[in-house]
């Protein structure tokens, strides 16, 4: 069993062991925030290396991996999407990007309510639904207590009601 004492030691291999199993889940992160694959595992790539760069900052208490990366890859994506590009319309290419109905059909009511919520909301919705992580790692990621993370997301699932249950027009 490898530790995170020996990854924060400089051990690359420890390091890769104890990432590996967080990749998937940081990319399903970086999709639902970003809804672009290629942005995704950019955002995720980026996310390893500058956990390995922050590795050694890591407190010697540290249990588990899995909040410190996911707010590292949140982090990285709220910055992909404060890009320059980010707005620019992607040029549509070839046939699995031609407009359909079931693209259309794909792109829910809940989802652009999700969209419309800010950062912080998207970030807490995803981590505790999305990746169905427990109510403390989601604490840990987004760095606030328990009960800090339950009054949130409390709040949140209200913006978002709100939001489903108005027109359109007045959101």
């Amino acid at each position: 069993m490898v530790s995170i004492a020996e990854a924060r030691s400089g051990d690359q291999v420890a390091f890769e062991a104890l990432i590996t199993p967080l990749i998937h889940p940081a990319y399903r992160l970086a999709y639902a925030i970003l809804r672009r694959r290629e942005a995704a595992e950019d955002a995720v790539q980026e996310a390893v290396l500058k956990a390995w760069r922050g590795i050694g900052q890591l407190r010697p208490e540290t249990e588990s991996l899995r909040p410190w990366f996911l707010t590292i890859v949140a982090n990285e994506c709220r910055s992909v999407r404060r890009g320059r590009w980010w707005s620019v319309v992607p040029l549509l290419q070839g046939p699995h990007r031609a407009f359909n109905e079931q693209r259309i059909a794909e792109t829910t009511d809940l989802r652009r309510s999700i969209e419309r919520l800010n950062h912080r909301d998207r970030v807490l919705l995803y981590l505790y639904y999305w990746l169905d992580l427990p109510l403390e790692e989601v604490a840990q990621a987004l760095g606030i207590s328990p009960q800090a993370t339950k009054g949130r997301l409390y709040r949140a699932v209200g913006r978002l009601r709100e939001r489903l249950t108005l027109p359109e027009e007045m959101v």
